[in-house]
């Protein structure tokens, strides 16, 4: 006699923080069809904004040294964030002031 148990269902899909093989292939894809942003960061700062009617939901703004705001357009939130992570400089390093003090 065979138990089927719900635990072993082939078709229940369990959470994973990593990507499956099938994901990590196309994210490679994505990566490597993206256009040539200028090789350089441009930006001084970014920030995400949602548009929920717009066809392109998520608005990245741009600030910039020299010249205005720019906005571009991602279909998703993971598209925008790797976009001004390409485009803006890393935040420098910080301690905890809880560091800078003496010893007891």
């Amino acid at each position: 006699m065979s138990v089927h148990s719900p635990r072993t269902s082939s078709s229940h899909k369990h959470f994973t923080p990593f990507y499956s093989a099938a994901e990590e292939a196309q994210a490679k894809a994505e990566h490597e069809s993206w256009d040539n942003e200028g090789g350089h960061m441009s930006s001084t700062s970014g920030r995400l904004v949602r548009a929920p009617d717009a066809a392109l939901p998520y608005k990245v703004v741009l600030s910039h040294d020299r010249c205005a705001l720019t906005a571009h357009a991602f279909a998703t939130m993971r598209e925008a964030e790797a976009f001004i992570r390409r485009n803006t400089p890393v935040p420098a390093a910080a301690l905890s002031k809880l560091y800078d003090r003496e010893a007891d």
